[in-house]
C-alpha cells in the first residue's frame, strides 16, 4: 500500500519509470501477502494505475496487458482511474467487454476433508469441493478455512479455456496443525504419531487425548484416543455417541473422563498405526458444488429460480471430519 501511495505521487511528477518500479513492487508484494489480502479491488487498482502508466510512456501493449490482468480480479467492478480521463475510461471499457465477450475458464477447488469455504477474489461461492465456472484468465486471490481452524490463500493462476485445480492444503507445520491434519484426514500414521509426541512434549503432557467428531445418522460420535508419549502406545477409547444440539454430550464426556481417570494409561483398546480415525467408517455422498465466478450462490441462484442448496455434479465419497483435540496433563501414579 505504501508503495502504491508512492506510484501515486510519482506519477503525478512525471517520474513515470519510478512509478511503475514502485508498482511492480506493489504488486510482488501482493502476491506474496495473498492470504492477507482481504479486498482484491485495492490489487486491481494497482493494477490498473501500472496500466496507466505504461499508456503515459507509449507502452500501449504492455498497458493492456496490467488492465486485463487487474479487470479479471472484478470485471464489473468500477475503477477509480475511470472518472479521471475519457481516453483511458474507453480503454477500460473495451477491455471490459473483451473479458465479458471473451473465452473462459474454470476453476475446481478440492480440500481434505470436504466442506472448507472458500472466497475468490474477495467473494464467498460456496464450500469445497466445489467447481467455479466463467472464470476470467488470469491471477486470482483465494482464501479458504480449513476443519482444524487454519486459514490460507494465494493467488491462482488460471489459464484461458482451461480447467484449473486448486488443492487447498494446510501449511501450518507445527505439531498441533500436524496432528488435527492428520484426524481431518481420517488416518493416523506414524508421522501423526510423531507430531502427537512432539506436541506432548510441547505441553509437558505425559499423554495426550484427541479425536474427531462425525456425522452418526442423525446425531454426532466421537472417536477419541489415548496417546502415551513415552512409549507411543496408542489406545482407542469407547465411542460415546449423542445428539447434534449437544444435549446429551456432557454427560457422554463426563463418563469419558471418569473412564480416564479411573484407568488411566490403561483406558480403551490397543491399536496399530496406520489406523483410520473412525471405528467404523461410515460414507457420506458428498456432491460437488457450482458456482459462477464473482456471483455468490444465493443470488445466483436466485436468478435462475433455485433454492439456494441447488447444486449438481458427480458424487465424491469423503466423510465430512470436525477435528477435536482435548490436552491433559501428566499422569501420576499413587
Amino acid at each position: 500500500r505504501a508503495a502504491v501511495e508512492e506510484a501515486k505521487a510519482l506519477r503525478a511528477k512525471k517520474k513515470f519509470r519510478l512509478a511503475d518500479e514502485a508498482l511492480q513492487k506493489a504488486l510482488a508484494g501482493y502476491k506474496s501477502a495473498a492470504a492477507g489480502v482481504a479486498e482484491p479491488g485495492e490489487v486491481q487498482d494497482a493494477w490498473a494505475l501500472l496500466s496507466a502508466v505504461q499508456y503515459n510512456t507509449g507502452r500501449d501493449e504492455e498497458g493492456q496487458k496490467s488492465l486485463l490482468a487487474g479487470l479479471s480480479l472484478a470485471p464489473e467492478r468500477e475503477l477509480p482511474l475511470e472518472k479521471t480521463s475519457a481516453l483511458f475510461s474507453r480503454v477500460v471499457t473495451e477491455k471490459r467487454k473483451a473479458i465479458k465477450d471473451g473465452p473462459k475458464s474454470g476453476l475446481m477447488v478440492q480440500s481434505t476433508p470436504a466442506g472448507a469455504p472458500i472466497t475468490l477474489d474477495g467473494v464467498d461461492l460456496g464450500s469445497t469441493p466445489l467447481l467455479v465456472k466463467d472464470v476470467p484468465p488470469g491471477q486470482h486471490y483465494w482464501h479458504a478455512q480449513l476443519s482444524n481452524g487454519e486459514q490460507v490463500g494465494g493467488v491462482v493462476d488460471v489459464a484461458q479455456g482451461k480447467q484449473a485445480t486448486l488443492p487447498v492444503v494446510a501449511t501450518a507445520k507445527d505439531p498441533e496443525s500436524r496432528l488435527l491434519a492428520a484426524l481431518a484426514a481420517n488416518k493416523l500414521d506414524d508421522a501423526a504419531l510423531t507430531a502427537a509426541r512432539e506436541h506432548a512434549k510441547a505441553v509437558e503432557a505425559d499423554v495426550l487425548v484427541f479425536g474427531a467428531l462425525s456425522k452418526e445418522s442423525k446425531g454426532l460420535a466421537l472417536d477419541a484416543f489415548l496417546f502415551n508419549a513415552q512409549t507411543g502406545e496408542l489406545r482407542r477409547l469407547p465411542r460415546p455417541q449423542f445428539d447434534a444440539e449437544l444435549l446429551s454430550a456432557g454427560m457422554e464426556f463426563y463418563n469419558l473422563a471418569g473412564d480416564l481417570a479411573k484407568k488411566g494409561e490403561k483406558a480403551g483398546e490397543p491399536v496399530k498405526a496406520p489406523v483410520s480415525v473412525t471405528a467404523t467408517p461410515v460414507k457420506f455422498e458428498v456432491k460437488v458444488a457450482e458456482a459462477r465466478f464473482g456471483i455468490p450462490p444465493k443470488k445466483a441462484n436466485m436468478a435462475e429460480g433455485l433454492e439456494p442448496e441447488g447444486v449438481t455434479t458427480e458424487p465424491v465419497k469423503e466423510e465430512p471430519r470436525k477435528p477435536l483435540e482435548q490436552r491433559r496433563g501428566p499422569l501420576k501414579k499413587k
